[in-house]
């Protein structure tokens, strides 16, 4: 019975979003290696997650707490974009829509982007991978398919780096007109 409600609270907590390290920790959107046997690490960083530790004997949950996903030795630095959001206005069924969305790295260590997520995958950001060196500039690309989309549409690109704040949320928004012919 102890086994049957491990797994009915995993299959909940995986239903909800969470990954189970193999220990036993449940984690929501953090890295599990930040977690221990015994305890929740909690590193310096500008993002946080929540985290439940599940007792393997009970099966309950036994506390929460808070899991920041950079390293410790992690520098933080700073970034202006010159836009957060851009509106495309209108564009037909079908075609793709390509914005550079520029920044600068305006603080004291190298910027690193360790992801840039569209949230969906009709939105494909492209992201230096390279460090960008203080005063440096730089840009994201973001590439958006209208195909199959329709009407006022509002896309965001999620990036992470080692900048204050983390993550930076980039929006396009814009309409998607039926194509001429439909």
């Amino acid at each position: 019975m102890k086994n049957f409600s491990f797994f009915l609270m995993l299959s909940m907590a995986i239903l909800a979003g969470c990954k189970n390290d193999g220990k036993n920790n449940l984690v929501s959107g953090a890295d599990a290696s930040a977690l221990t046997n015994s305890n929740v690490s909690t590193a310096s960083a500008s993002t946080s997650t929540s985290v439940a530790k599940v007792d393997p004997l009970s099966s309950q949950i036994q506390s929460s707490a808070t899991v920041n996903t950079a390293h410790a030795n992690e520098k933080v630095t700073t970034v202006k974009f010159e836009e957060l959001s851009y509106d495309w206005g209108t564009l037909e069924e079908g075609k793709q829509m390509t914005h550079l969305f520029k920044f600068k790295n305006t603080g004291k260590e190298d910027l690193i982007i360790s992801d840039a997520r569209g949230s969906c995958g009709c939105t494909v950001p492209e992201w230096p991978k390279e460090p960008i060196k203080p005063g440096q500039n730089s840009e994201i690309k973001v590439v958006f398919n209208s195909a199959g989309k329709g009407g006022q549409v509002n896309k965001t690109v999620t990036i992470t780096a080692n900048s204050d704040p983390s993550p930076i949320t980039l929006v396009i928004k814009g309409t998607v007109e039926p194509a001429k012919g439909k």
